[in-house]
């Protein structure tokens, strides 16, 4: 749980587009930044008072009028004492609520979620960044873009949703994620960590949340036998040549151990993130 370079930097770039205001951190924010990446950013162990949170920084940097936290623990003295997998009781509390991987390691990740979601004012602003790709056994749970584009609708109570990716080892672009068209899926692959930054507006109180994966939510509402009438007769003859020769190469030409690792390699190539059409890069 903590503020790396690529949070600060989605702070920054968000700053002019919302108000801070009363600030709930779900855990404890520690800053994790390099002395140079400390100075980049105005950042000096002098205005800290010998603290490693965030809070301080909110409020001198980010104009917030206060800053609380809440864990399941007091271990690191958070404001707020609570269990993210049960019900909360209070509601529009705070004007951001700022999710910088901590949900992750939180078993009931709906109720986890319902609780953020309720905790935040109408008008208010809720912030993640959380694992999405290569992070097996960092937490519970790796989350995908669908997820939030899902949840975060206006029909749950929420407007204005982006979606960003980044990897801890390029401090030079995130991607903004666009949402994908109805009946296809936004996969993205990749050999190394990705990490989700998601920033969405809550505009109405909902009492239940209706989330379901887009593609199924696109063969429910219309005609199944329509699906896929967009494919002539000839593009589903070609597909079909197409991979009877790539069998016939990979299993018969080939060698068995071949062929399955040339195979696996391919499949991991063709939904590589670099190369998706619903990512844009973005310079920081």
């Amino acid at each position: 749980m903590g503020v790396t370079f690529f949070e600060f930097k989605f702070l920054e770039l968000i700053k002019k587009d919302i108000t801070f205001g009363k600030v709930l951190t779900v855990g404890r924010q520690e800053i994790i930044l390099e002395n140079h990446e400390k100075k980049l950013f105005g950042i000096y162990d002098s205005q800290l008072n010998d603290q490693k949170y965030i809070d301080k920084i909110l409020l001198k940097q980010f104009n917030s009028l206060s800053v609380d936290s809440i864990d399941f623990s007091d271990f690191e003295k958070a404001t707020i004492i609570a269990d993210l997998n049960k019900p909360m009781g209070g509601k529009n509390l705070f004007d951001t609520i700022i999710d910088f991987g901590t949900s992750e390691h939180v078993f009931d990740i709906a109720q986890c979620l319902q609780n953020i979601a309720n905790l935040c004012k109408k008008d208010g602003t809720i912030l993640h960044s959380l694992p999405a790709n290569n992070n097996c056994g960092h937490g519970f749970w790796q989350f995908s873009p669908e997820l939030f584009f899902s949840l975060y609708t206006r029909e749950n109570g929420f407007s204005d949703t982006e979606i960003f990716l980044f990897n801890s080892i390029n401090k030079y672009n995130i991607w903004k994620i666009k949402k994908q068209p109805m009946g296809n899926r936004l996969e993205l692959s990749s050999d190394i960590p990705l990490f989700l930054l998601v920033k969405t507006k809550k505009i109405k109180e909902i009492t239940s949340q209706s989330v379901n994966q887009s593609d199924y939510q696109f063969l429910w509402n219309k005609n199944v036998a329509n699906y896929g009438k967009k494919k002539t007769k000839i593009s589903k003859i070609w597909k079909k040549i197409k991979m009877s020769l790539k069998k016939f190469f990979l299993k018969k030409l080939l060698p068995k151990k071949l062929g399955e690792k040339i195979e696996g390699k391919n499949n991991l190539l063709k939904k590589d993130y670099l190369k998706s059409i619903y990512l844009d890069k973005i310079k920081i």
